[in-house]
Parts: C-alpha cells; sequence; structure tokens
C-alpha cells in the first residue's frame, strides 16, 4: 500500500468513528445540520489561526483607536530601514489576533529581528493602506509602496484574501513585487484532514494570491518540492522565471515568567517515563494511532505514561471521548488541553522522548522544540521529518502502531541518543531568510533549480 492510500485509509477509519460518535445523540436531523455548521464554522477559524479561541471580530479590521493600540513601541536602538529595495514583512492577521501560537510566533520571531536589524519593514493593513506594525523614531508611521519594494506575505491571510487583491495591485503599480509565504499544502493534498469550508477557503487564496505571486517561500525544502510537484500535476498557471524557495525555521523558547501549572508539575513528579506529543487535536496528527500503540505496551505490563498537549480541534470528537473515557485517563494517559509555555518549558526536557506520529507536517516545530531542551524524538517517516531531523530522529512506519510501540521501547531500554539534531535560533532563521531574498547564499536556505 502507498503512503497516499494508507493515509486515505486512516482518515476514513476516523471519518467512520467521526459518525458513529456523531449519529449515537438522538436529535432530530435539523438540529444535527446547524450544529455540524457552526462547527465547521469553528473549526475553519481556528485551522488557519491555529488556536482554539479564535472569535470571529479578531478577523476584522480593528477600530483606528483599537489599531493603534495594537502597534508595539520600540525602545533603544534600532538599525536604519532601507530607503530602497524594501522587504515589506506583511503581520495583518498577527496584528490584529495578538496571538502567539503557530504561525503567529513564526511571524512575530522573524518581524522582531527584522525590524531590529533593518532587514525588513513590519507592517500591517488599514483602510487598504500599509502602516508600520512597530512604532520608533527611525520608522515611517505609514508605509507607501515604492520602486522595488517586495511585500512579504509570511502570515496566516487566508480569510482575508479580498483584502490583499487590492494591495498587491498597489504593490504592483508602484514597481514592487509580491513574495508568497506556504506553509504546507494540506488542505489541497489531503482535504479529508481538514474541514470543508477551509479547503474552499484555502484553494482560493492559493489560485489568487499563491499563484499569482512573483515568487513563493517555503518553510521547508519539502513544501517547496511538493509545491512545484502540485503546480506541475494540475498544470496550474504559474508564469515560468517564478521562483520557488525555503528556508529552514528556527526554535528559541524563551524562558517564561509564568510556572508550570499544577498538572503539568503532577505528571513530571512521578516515577514512571513519560512520553511526549504536542500539537492540536485534528487528524492528521496522528494521535489514534500513538494511542493505540501505548495500550499495545500497557497490555504488555509496561509502565509507562503517555502526555498529549494539544488544544482541540476539528473532526475529533470520537478521539475525545476516547481520550477521557480510557481507563487510563489520568493514571497513565493525560490530556493537557490548555497548556502554556511554561508547561512546554517544563516537559520537554523531562520527558523520555517526544512523540510525533504526524502523517503529514509543513516543518515540525515540536520536532527542533524538543531538540533544543535535549529530548529524544519518536516521528513518523515522513519526508520533512527526515528533512528537519536527519540521523538524530528514531523513525517509526508511518500510521503503524506496531512499530511506533517498538521505538518506545527501544527508547525505554537505550539512554537517549547521542547525536544532536540541529536546531537554528529564530536569529539564524530569520538571516537565513533574509539572504534568500536579497540573493545572498546562505546554508539553511535556497531555491529550487
Amino acid at each position: 500500500m502507498n503512503d497516499y492510500a494508507a493515509v486515505f485509509h486512516y482518515l476514513e477509519r476516523e471519518y467512520v468513528h467521526e459518525i458513529e460518535e456523531y449519529n449515537q445523540y438522538q436529535v432530530d436531523k435539523y438540529s444535527k445540520f446547524i450544529y455540524q455548521r457552526i462547527l465547521e464554522f469553528y473549526w475553519t477559524l481556528t485551522r488557519f489561526v491555529g488556536l482554539g479561541r479564535a472569535r470571529l471580530p479578531a478577523w476584522r479590521e480593528p477600530a483606528l483607536r483599537q489599531s493603534e493600540k495594537l502597534r508595539v513601541v520600540i525602545d533603544g536602538e534600532i538599525a536604519a530601514p532601507l530607503q530602497s529595495g524594501r522587504l515589506l514583512f506583511d503581520m495583518t492577521p498577527t496584528h490584529r489576533l495578538r496571538e502567539r501560537a503557530g504561525i503567529q510566533r513564526v511571524v512575530r520571531e522573524i518581524a522582531q529581528i527584522g525590524v531590529e536589524s533593518g532587514a525588513a519593514l513590519p507592517v500591517f493593513m488599514r483602510d487598504g493602506r500599509l502602516f508600520s506594525h512597530f512604532l520608533h523614531p527611525s520608522l515611517p508611521d505609514e508605509v507607501t509602496p515604492r520602486p522595488g519594494d517586495r511585500l512579504f506575505l509570511p502570515d496566516a491571510a487566508w480569510l482575508l484574501k479580498d483584502e490583499y487583491e487590492p494591495l498587491i495591485e498597489d504593490v504592483r503599480r508602484a514597481g514592487g513585487t509580491v513574495i508568497s509565504g506556504l506553509y504546507d499544502l494540506i488542505p489541497l493534498r489531503f482535504p479529508g484532514a481538514v474541514t470543508s469550508g477551509h479547503v474552499e477557503i484555502f484553494k482560493a487564496w492559493f489560485q489568487s494570491i499563491v499563484l499569482k505571486s512573483d515568487s513563493i517561500v517555503c518553510i521547508s525544502r519539502t513544501v517547496a518540492e511538493d509545491f512545484a510537484n502540485y503546480v506541475r500535476e494540475q498544470g496550474a498557471p504559474l508564469a515560468s522565471g517564478r521562483r520557488i524557495g525555503y528556508w529552514r525555521l528556527g526554535a528559541d523558547f524563551h524562558s517564561p515568567k509564568a510556572t508550570p501549572s499544577g498538572a503539568a508539575l503532577r505528571i513530571a513528579k512521578g516515577a514512571t517515563p513519560f512520553f511526549l506529543s504536542v500539537g492540536t487535536l485534528e487528524p492528521r496528527k496522528g494521535y489514534s494511532v500513538a494511542l493505540t500503540a501505548f495500550e499495545t505496551l500497557w497490555r504488555e505490563g509496561l509502565d509507562v505514561r503517555y502526555v498529549i498537549v494539544g488544544r482541540i480541534g476539528w473532526n475529533t470528537l470520537a478521539l475525545q471521548r476516547r481520550l477521557r473515557e480510557h481507563p487510563e485517563f489520568g493514571k497513565r494517559l493525560f490530556w493537557l488541553d490548555d497548556a502554556s509555555d511554561a508547561d512546554l518549558h517544563y516537559l520537554y526536557p523531562l520527558a523520555c522522548a517526544l512523540v510525533f506520529p504526524s502523517f503529514v507536517e509543513g516543518f515540525g516545530l515540536p520536532l527542533v522544540e524538543a531538540a533544543h531542551f535535549g529530548a529524544r524524538v519518536i516521528a513518523s517517516d515522513i519526508p520533512v521529518f527526515r528533512e528537519v531531523g536527519g540521523d538524530a530522529v528514531a523513525y517509526f512506519d508511518t500510521l503503524d502502531s506496531a512499530s511506533l510501540a517498538k521505538r518506545v521501547r527501544e527508547a525505554l531500554a537505550a539512554p537517549k541518543l547521542q547525536r544532536a539534531l540541529p536546531v537554528l535560533s529564530w536569529r539564524q532563521s530569520a538571516e537565513a531568510l533574509f539572504a534568500l531574498l536579497d540573493g545572498a547564499p546562505s546554508p539553511h536556505a535556497g531555491w529550487l533549480d
């Protein structure tokens, strides 16, 4: 069975479990329909901002007074921004949402380094115009596109397509170019892993913005190659001469001021070794496979704990019930659905290993975050994990619980791996990105031939 067949077979089983979970409730068909539409709407929002607390008003353009409050004041000296050939680093969704999960974390880290070094001018959109996200005497207030400017779109802006289209036209009329950031092609490659609503939203963004950009920069070479293959397969209208690039993400984990939660402290306190998974509960994360692997180990008499850190996502009602009603829940099975950075900062170095059972990822930040803290990593054998993890990761056959159980046994029997997984700081990651966009060589970024 090839990889795609295995994935679709897995998703089919997960979908059947969801239907069974959904149909067990005796409500009329109209109530079911309304409930399902509400859930799909919620999942669509949370998929694209990468967090479980999205609210529709946050996506709307804030009032002038509120927008000003969302700008960030910089104290001290910063490098003067370029006067020509500027990199306009758009962070409109992150500016409006004020969150620090998923894509927003990447955007904030790169933007901060860009403005301090003068390599980029982080901007946000208001009334169709651009303004500096950061406030400093050396930075402009309103940013008017100039000849040679490069508008870079690295944020989760799928829901704002209609706002970006006229802005892109303004940049091009002024003699500038547009660069799209691409995190993955999951809604196009595996629509069964996401909700139908955001498949259509992503397709619209992809066709109207990404395919019409002058360059596309991806968060891994794997995604860049997948994009190039997809364009060829679909006969998509990507003009010749448009470049496809990639760069490697960073993994600094600043020491949080907050203390770990009581739940995290209790998990780490026990003498029984624990394995950690990090990421939103959603079908592509493979949590059902991981749980089956640990159930096998528990039946064999192994005293080991499994800890999931991740907010509620979509299409996982059956999985949520399976976790909460499991006889080991609260004993050797734990799910922290509202964990903080302080919790992760505390749990990563104490875990026996990170278990990363996803069948598809654009990069896989938990992998390098775990490595940053010196934790062992057990991950699905997928191309992007091979790219990022190399020989420093213990791989198991994707979606194969028996193969994963074998790797867990090996981790319990052997000391931690001595091979170090190379981890970039966010500064190194940002420098690689800026070098790529400026045409300079970098060992952590490049263009496809």
